[in-house]
């Protein structure tokens, strides 16, 4: 007889955080399901942000998308009326580099939101602790 596997008390928290770490990582389908939107411009900052981690660490998903951008920009480029300039890998990298700069951004403007809430939080709490020693002493 097999005996069945006991769990733990401590190995199911282990087992839940697990679960919860892998619920934010992007599986090479999710990010192939979003590469249309990608180059749609049509997600949103917290998927664009797991699509980008998850390409940058799959090579195939990153060239399924290479691909992909490959044959949009081809097709819109043939269709311009200008078609002299057909650099479709100049446009996929310099695409990557204006993603990876917005998300940057995202980042430095929470980061000096979150900064800009401490100062404020702690001048009013500075200013309250003045003010009640003025008032009872």
């Amino acid at each position: 007889m097999a005996a069945s596997p006991v769990l733990r008390e401590d190995n199911t928290q282990n087992l839940a955080y697990n679960c919860e770490v892998f619920k934010s990582i992007m599986t090479c389908l999710e990010a192939r399901k979003c590469i249309y939107d990608y180059l749609n411009n049509k997600l949103s900052d917290e998927k664009l942000q797991e699509f980008m981690e998850h390409i940058s660490e799959c090579d195939e998903c990153m060239e399924e998308l290479r691909i992909t951008h490959m044959v949009y920009s081809g097709v819109q480029k043939l269709d311009a009326v200008d078609d002299s300039n057909l650099n479709i890998d100049g446009s996929f990298r310099r695409q990557l580099l204006d993603t990876r700069f917005y998300l940057f951004r995202i980042h430095a403007i929470r980061i000096i939101r979150m900064a800009a809430d401490s100062v404020v939080f702690w001048a009013v709490l500075v200013t309250l602790l003045l003010q009640l020693r003025i008032w009872f002493l």
